[in-house]
This record gives structure tokens, sequence and C-alpha cells, in this order.
């Protein structure tokens, strides 16, 4: 598709295009504070499911003023769409410095979107998380939750966290786990062997390894953060989590169900809270979560503030359905997965995730 253009006699040229320079985008994202989940290396991981990136960027005297990062995904079960973010919390429109115009700027790059989502003939446009209200044409859903913790000081924090909760990081402390931040691609690995247990667990199938070892190496060490819990050396609950800026977010929770008992979960959680509170960031946000679940309680006994992911979707025959986990056909799914072997999951799994966008 061709740059979009857009002038009048009062307003500098406004271009529409498809950002191809993976430095420039990131300085881009950077800049206004945007998640981790807008970094090129995020596209990079969707990368190697054969999706496609369709990074699509506001430009004003050749400056990036407004990006939404969009990846096309197309498969014969899932069918096909445009998501910003797959796989993350939030991604969706991020917004700079468009000199007062920021709602001109937002509708040119929409109208962008929705020209190119026409043209791929995707059956709907997924935006995740958008910090922009009021999208014009898009409808709004609010489906999933998250628990957003104000980072002060670690002694604060702790406050925050339930009683009880607090007792179970001190008992796991006093069963004799330990916690350590994993540095290296042994570590990385150790985790993925843990989340291909813990994912079957779940019914769920996991992203491949590939993918790990991609938002590992292109997001950048400041930016990932990979917490181990150990019992005696052998790793039985872990978490990873991206922060870039401001703020933190909890994205993979991995853990020994055989040893569930000894609360490794709960002194994950802390530590990573822990962590983020004396690397001096603004804020924790604890994933997507569906209300009244049981990973919804044991999220909001760590304290934080509960918060609405605002999602916008639109659809270019004007309506549509969005894929949903608790459609009875993934629960059928889900009971048929906990019965594979874990090389059937490892094989299997990534073809069936990289596939769905949630």
């Amino acid at each position: 598709m061709s740059n979009t253009k857009t002038t009048d006699s009062t307003t500098a040229e406004l271009t529409i295009e498809r950002c191809t320079d993976s430095r420039e985008w990131n300085r881009f994202v950077e800049r206004v504070d945007g998640p981790p989940f807008a970094l090129w290396g995020w596209g990079d991981a969707a990368a190697t499911y054969g999706h496609d990136r369709w990074y699509l960027v506001a430009r004003k005297n050749g400056d990036i003023v407004a990006g939404l990062p969009l990846v096309h995904m197309e498969s014969r079960l899932f069918g096909s769409k445009l998501v910003s973010p797959p796989y993350g919390e939030r991604g969706s429109l991020l917004v700079g410095d468009a000199d007062g115009e920021t709602d001109r700027t937002i509708d040119h790059l929409l109208e962008r979107t929705r020209a190119l989502a026409d043209a791929l003939g995707v059956d709907f446009v997924s935006l995740r998380g958008s910090r922009v209200a009021d999208l014009p044409k898009f409808e709004q859903k609010n489906r999933f939750v998250t628990f957003r913790v104000p980072l002060d000081s670690p002694s604060e924090v702790w406050d925050g966290v339930k009683d009880s909760r607090q007792r179970q990081v001190s008992q796991a402390e006093d069963a004799g786990l330990t916690y350590r931040e994993g540095d290296s691609l042994s570590d990385l690995e150790a985790y993925y062997r843990l989340s291909l247990r813990s994912m079957r667990g779940h019914g769920t199938p996991p992203h491949s390894f590939a993918f790990h070892r991609t938002i590992w190496e292109g997001l950048g060490d400041d930016n990932v953060h990979l917490g181990m819990v150990e019992l005696n050396g052998e790793l039985i609950n872990a978490i990873l989590d991206f922060s870039l800026g401001s703020t933190v977010y909890q994205w993979g929770v991995v853990n020994d169900y055989e040893y569930r008992d000894l609360n490794g979960g709960s002194l994950a959680l802390w530590k990573s809270l822990e962590r983020a509170s004396e690397a001096g960031n603004e804020s924790y946000e604890f994933g997507r979560t569906r209300e009244g679940s049981g990973v919804y309680l044991f999220k909001k006994s760590f304290g934080g503030q509960k918060t609405w992911y605002d999602d916008y979707h639109y659809f270019p025959t004007g309506t549509g359905e969005l894929p949903h986990p608790d459609d009875d056909t993934y629960d059928r799914a889900k009971d048929v997965w906990q019965r594979l072997p874990i090389p059937v999951t490892q094989y299997v799994g990534p073809r069936i995730r990289g596939q769905i966008s949630l």
C-alpha cells in the first residue's frame, strides 16, 4: 500500500507509512514510554510463527509523532486478523508530540489501519490495552482485567500484600526455597522446560522456544527479567516479566504443581514486585485475567488497583465474533491437551499457540 499524505493550509504535512527502521521505531517507543510489547523485538518473536509485521507510523516533518504496531495473523483454523499486540497485554496506539493535533493524527492513522484491514481481508482488527479512548469506528470491549500496583518503596509494596499471602512468602523461605534472577540462555532453557509441564497442566499449548529466545535476545537485558525459585537446585517456580520505562508487566508465570504446597508461586511474585520497586519502576501490572477466576483472586491478594483493559475492535464486514478462552470448544481441547505426553505438546503446541492472539 502506498503512503497516505494529508495536508491543509494551516498544518504541516502528515504522512502515514509503514516503518521499516527498527532503531527509529524503538527510539520512538521508548520516548513515549510505550510498553515492551510494542518494541521491534516483539514483532520479531511473532515473525518466528510466520506472521507479517505492519508497524504504521504518522510523521510530521519527517519525525514520528504516532505509531501503531500491528501484526497480521492468518491461519485456516483461527482465521485472519490484525492484532496489536499478539500474545501481549498492551500495545495499540502510541502517541508522542503531535503539536496539538493528536485527534487528527489518530484519525488518519486509524483510517490507514482500516484500509489495510480491508485490503488484507481480515476478520477483525484488535487493539489490545489501548491507552487512547474513543477510537473512531472501533468497538470498545472490556473482557479482561488486571491489577496495577504503584511501586513506592519495597516496604510500602509489602504492606499492601494481604497478610495470608505474606505468611506464604515466609513459609516458602522457611521451607528452603531460594530465589535468584536468571541471566543466561541455560536459565531460559530451564524456564522453558518447566513451562512445558506447567502449560500442559493448564491444558494450554505452549509457545516455541524460538519465540522465547527471540524475546530474550531482542528486547534487551534491561527489559527482560526472569525470576527463578528453586528447591535444592531444582527449578519449581518461575516468572518472566518485561519492562520499559515506568511500568513492569508480568507475562509468564510457570509452576511445578507437585510442589504447589510450598508456596513458591507466592515467593516468585513477591520477589518480582520487590525487584521492580528497587529498580525504580513506577508501577507493576499483573497481566490479563478473567474477573472472578482463581488466578484473579491470587493476584488480587498482592494489592493494587483493579484496572480493566480497554480493547478496541474493527470488523470490516460490520460485525463479527472474537475468540474467548471461556468458549466450550477450548474446554474440550484443554481436556485432550492435559493427557498428551510432553514431547508431543512441545512439537505440536507452538503450531497451535502461534495462531492464537490472546
